[in-house]
């Protein structure tokens, strides 16, 4: 019989801890050392702490076969009103037509300490609630009640699941600092695992043995459980922050798959496959590769109303994105799978992303265009381990088509975004393209190479009431930035308003825009301000960019051991023309900045118009879409530079 787990793992971070606390266990008990606790000593400014997080999964033979059980417990500290947050749970659970996942047990306790007693508050499961969260995951969500600075909470629950695909993985990192994390898993011979390590090298502790005196029957066949504990201690809290794909693709963290199944009969079944039979698998699936025949089919319909006639591909693949996009409408659900028949959508017109993208690839292939869908995992999902072809590791399909002997990512469930410019959220390393052919199965990259431009063009003038300034103002953007802004415009320009409106900036009259549905232009948004200028002692105190500007680093660690990942290239640019008030004259003026390197190029610099005007401009451009995390300290100062200089202000005095 083969081993039930296979060991794997991916170094990325080295853990270092000192020696733990020691605090209680089992739920339902407490220690006088938990409530004296006012800080966490290996990260101060830590808002609350996990005492511990301890977890178990294992098998048990039902009347209906093999079902598995996961187990948890965890325990809180709250140390401030930040913190209390963390007394906010979730608890995803797993939903097919087949059958269910039941959260057979939870219970919760909030302690307090007042007045020399302790006082328990336990969890009402009333105040408990479900929510859908995608297609086959739901989630249960409560607050556990009573949570005070000082607070411990506690928490438990188990489930049981007839999906063995599912095993539970386990987060040793959290938000906060996690004291003590514990997994332990009970394996039998017929269901085969792989694990991998993310984030770190090694366990604090591991070690597996077998389970004995404690053996089982199935089928004729005797044997004990397979055990493995995994113990961290001292994790210290993961720092999210900007420009990041998902935290679960750095968090410290275990990950199971299923590998195969050894049936009590005899026989295996590689549930683990190779990445040209996963394709097999959906190219004859029912709402995959069959869907897309009949889009072929039916692609004849959608051409001849489009009369694309003697144009080039280019050209084609344009008219129909555009149809596509200004006639069918995506529901905002993701999904590799169709939910509906090619008839059934082009008659509702709404579908999800598979509905959509799937049609889009079988049209393009109706009119002889070489066209494949493209398999992917969007950013919040997290990314795709290229060594291991498992399905489950995509939730989004996209369409590449060939166009002079290049590949050209498709999407159309973004009605504001250019041909080619596929939405953001799609920006994750690299896409499986779905074909047989040898020469063309393989991987695309999914990056835009297409920098985004926002220009902003500011005129400043005294208003007559000489205590402000107002600013008549165009905003001129390419790329990623004006589709963001068509689709914040297009949604409510009153929202937009009051983004754009900041500190001493108040925008006087509702936004106007150029080319809103001309997607091949610029967008360009038409407004104007009252600037608020700061006087000190007779001088009048002006930022040129009138608080436009980025003004708070984004990066705010002192390192970082993971990819800056800014999803595309990008650049501000700001002309301000400053007319000086009569009475007034220029006193001192900030210096001209100039970096220009492989990274960044920032330009700053004030022109003289002529005696009463001033022109100046400020440009900011970071010329990589991805930046390795030895780049970290070097763009936080970049960062800190452009926040200094472009804030900085323009003094006039009196004459």
């Amino acid at each position: 019989m083969k081993k039930c787990l296979i060991i794997t793992s991916i170094c990325v971070f080295v853990l270092t801890h000192s020696s733990a606390q020691k605090f209680i266990h089992d739920f339902g008990k407490y220690s006088n050392e938990e409530f004296q606790m006012k800080q966490y000593e290996e990260d101060p400014k830590a808002e609350a702490v996990v005492i511990y997080d301890i977890g178990e999964s294992q098998f048990y033979l039902t009347d209906e076969g093999y079902r598995f059980f996961f187990n948890r417990k965890t325990k809180i500290k709250i140390f401030n009103k930040a913190g209390q947050k963390y007394a906010q749970f979730e608890i995803p659970f797993y939903v097919e037509n087949s059958g269910i996942e039941k959260i057979e047990v939870l219970e919760g306790n909030t302690y307090n300490y007042e007045d020399g007693i302790v006082r328990t508050t336990t969890l009402n499961i009333k105040n408990t609630y479900i929510e859908k969260e995608s297609e086959n995951w739901m989630v249960m969500k409560f607050a556990m009640p009573d949570v005070k600075d000082g607070s411990i909470i506690e928490v438990r629950y188990r489930i049981s699941s007839p999906y063995f695909f599912n095993f539970r993985n386990w987060e040793f990192q959290n938000k906060i600092p996690v004291i003590y994390s514990e997994y332990v898993t009970k394996m039998i011979p017929f269901y085969e695992y792989k694990y991998f390590l993310q984030g770190a090298d090694k366990f604090d502790s591991f070690r597996s043995y077998r389970e004995t005196g404690n053996t089982q029957n199935f089928r004729s066949i005797k044997y004990d459980n397979m055990v493995y504990e995994f113990i961290m201690k001292d994790v210290p809290a993961f720092k999210d922050e900007s420009f990041i794909t998902s935290a679960n693709d750095f968090l410290i963290k275990l990950d199971f798959q299923l590998a195969a199944y050894h049936s009590p009969w005899g026989g295996e079944e590689q549930i683990m496959t190779t990445w040209p039979k996963l394709i097999d698998n959906m190219l004859d699936d029912e709402s995959f590769g069959k869907y897309l025949k009949a889009a072929d089919k039916r692609g004849k319909e959608i051409t001849d109303l489009l009369k694309l006639g003697d144009i080039t591909d280019f050209e084609k693949i344009a008219s129909i994105d555009k149809y596509l996009k200004s006639n069918f409408y995506w529901d905002g659900h993701n999904s590799k799978f169709s939910t509906k028949s090619v008839k059934d959508f082009i008659k509702t017109k709404t579908g999800n992303v598979a509905d959509i993208n799937l049609f889009y690839c079988g049209i393009l292939n109706s009119i002889g265009i070489e066209a494949y869908p493209v398999l992917i995992s969007t950013r919040d999902h997290g990314q795709i381990r290229l060594n291991y072809p498992f399905q489950h590791f995509f939730n989004y399909v996209m369409v590449t088509a060939k166009i002079d002997g290049n590949f050209l990512l498709l999407d159309a469930t973004e009605p504001m975004s250019n041909l080619g410019e596929i939405p953001t959220q799609c920006l994750n390393n690299k896409g499986l393209i779905i074909k047989k052919d040898k020469e063309i199965f393989g991987w695309i990259e999914l990056k835009n190479r297409i920098k985004s431009d926002m220009n902003f063009n500011i005129d400043l003038i005294q208003s007559s009431e000489n205590d402000s300034y107002i600013a008549k103002i165009n905003i001129v953007s390419k790329g990623y930035d004006a589709m963001n802004l068509r689709k914040k415009f297009n949604k409510d320009s009153k929202d937009l308003s009051k983004e754009l409106s900041s500190g001493s900036t108040l925008l006087l009259d509702s936004l106007r825009s150029a080319n809103l549905n001309d997607l091949s232009k610029p967008f360009v948004v038409f407004t104007s301000c009252i600037y608020s200028a700061d006087k000190i002692e007779g001088k009048i105190l002006i930022a040129p960019f009138c608080n436009f500007n980025i003004n708070e680093n984004p990066l705010k660690q002192s390192f970082r051991t993971y990819p800056i990942d800014m999803l595309y290239k990008r650049s501000k640019t700001f002309v301000t023309v400053l007319h000086i008030p009569k009475g007034y004259k220029l006193g001192s003026l900030p210096l001209n900045l100039s970096i220009n390197n492989e990274d960044i190029n920032i330009q700053y610099q004030i022109e003289t118009l002529n005696d009463q005007s001033i022109k100046v401009s400020g440009m900011y451009e970071f010329k990589k879409y991805v930046y390795g995390a030895s780049s970290y300290i070097v763009l936080k100062g970049y960062y800190n530079k452009i926040i200094d200089k472009f804030n900085e202000k323009i003094v006039l005095i009196k004459t």
